[in-house]
């Protein structure tokens, strides 16, 4: 008979950092006014942190702690090129025994979960209860990484994996890998909205009240009663033709619900009854909310993201494999985030997910605010000294403007920024 008290799960041998006995008091987030930037267009102040992402974490909690819409990360991969691929002061050069660690071993495993086990932990402080997060991650750490976040953020809050198609693909001897994996997890998965999608449809088969239009399916236009936010400013009455009263939370507003049925684009059911709760009448060629498939295709190659990130740039290779905006818009769109979303990338790299959330707000007028963080690390054989330094002169260019290597001018997409640095209190 099995023993009621065993644990399925990971064990590793904990690797300590300086931060852990340290709070968010121990630190300060110190602003470079030199570095901040301010545009006419500057309406939301987005945060830019340099620094250790652990120490600058619990920093954030202070005022952030359970406020965040949304993350997107990108952590080392841990793929065995080195002992550790993210280096920096933080890890023992030696293990506490004394001795090295090879290449080879084992305990690089260990190093790699005990690293990502505080960053995670912390970000689950952060999430909000309708927040989730997602995860970049390669084959090499995938499996441990699932059953790190299981213990962190309960197995019934994984969402999906979804997969992102990034190009020729990794091969070897025996196959070539074409996917890269975004695990995504919520905090409070019964919180979470649910995801969507856009595709044009093209499966209406019936018309029930013989619209001239054509064929059409209904859509879902409202929440049911029990899960409708009577706050919400899209919570109001709307009356059937046959008198039936719906008072509910719906997906749009007012004035617009008012002129889809104005339009006869709303379903009440059969007459004279028109009983049926309200649904949106959807026809052929049109684009619809359909739920998302976990592979990812609509997003640019790591080859064409690479020659967007030199473009703007005017440097080539200054970091390598970066992630497309439109990945990171395509996420935050499928989440259906609202477009006043606080959204934190604590390994921000090259700045791809401001980069994303600047392009979303021109384009729709909203207000979502970012926070990134990036240390110090150096940015070997590039023309800039440490990957923040990229991350920072991609931002100010998108915000601001640049003109690319082929002299082709491109207008900024404004925005502001507060440019802090991580300091350790004395």
């Amino acid at each position: 008979m099995a023993d009621k008290t065993m644990q399925y799960g990971l064990e590793w041998f904990d690797i300590p950092e300086a931060a852990d006995n340290k709070s968010g008091s121990d630190y300060m987030l110190k602003k470079d006014s030199a570095k901040s930037i301010s545009t006419a267009d500057g309406i939301t102040e987005h945060i830019f942190i340099e620094g250790d992402n652990y120490p600058a974490m619990k920093c954030l909690l202070t005022g952030w702690r359970g406020k965040i819409s949304l993350m997107y990360t990108d952590p080392p991969y841990n793929t065995g090129s080195s002992t550790f691929t993210y280096r920096d002061s933080r890890f023992l050069k030696h293990m506490p025994d004394g001795t090295h660690t090879a290449q080879n071993d084992p305990v690089r495993h260990s190093m790699w979960l005990s690293f990502m086990q505080r960053r995670l932990s912390l970000a689950h402080d952060l999430l909000a209860e309708n927040g989730c997060i997602f995860i970049s991650i390669s084959d090499d750490e995938y499996c441990r990484l699932r059953l790190l976040c299981d213990s962190i953020f309960g197995e019934n809050n994984y969402v999906n994996d979804f997969m992102y198609l990034h190009g020729k693909g990794k091969k070897d001897k025996w196959s070539r890998t074409m996917e890269q994996h975004t695990v995504c997890y919520a905090k409070n998965k019964k919180q979470l909205a649910e995801f969507a999608s856009v595709e044009k449809t093209g499966w209406a088969k019936t018309n029930v009240d013989n619209d001239e239009r054509g064929p059409w399916f209904s859509g879902s236009i409202s929440f049911t009663e029990r899960r409708s936010n009577q706050n919400h400013h899209n919570y109001f009455s709307i009356t059937s033709p046959s008198g039936k009263k719906w008072t509910r939370q719906w997906l749009c507003g007012q004035e617009e619900l008012e002129k889809l049925i104005a339009e006869n684009r709303i379903y009440w059911g059969p007459a004279p009854e028109c009983s049926s709760v309200p649904r949106k009448k959807i026809f052929n060629g049109e684009d619809s909310p359909v739920i998302p498939r976990n592979i990812i295709e609509c997003a640019d190659s790591t080859r064409e993201a690479q020659k967007y990130l030199d473009n703007v740039l005017c440097v080539k290779n200054a970091f390598a494999n970066p992630k497309p905006v439109n990945l990171i818009a395509y996420l935050l769109t499928m989440t259906q985030t609202g477009s006043d979303a606080v959204i934190l990338d604590f390994f921000a790299g090259s700045g791809t997910t401001l980069d994303a959330v600047l392009r979303m707000n021109k384009r729709d007028g909203g207000t979502r605010k970012c926070i990134l963080i990036q240390s110090a690390e150096s940015a070997s054989g590039s023309s800039f000294h440490t990957i923040a330094d990229i991350a920072y002169e991609r931002v100010k260019r998108i915000m601001t403007g640049y003109t690319e290597g082929s002299g082709k001018t491109v207008k900024g997409f404004g925005g502001s920024l507060a440019y802090y640095r991580l300091t350790e209190n004395c």
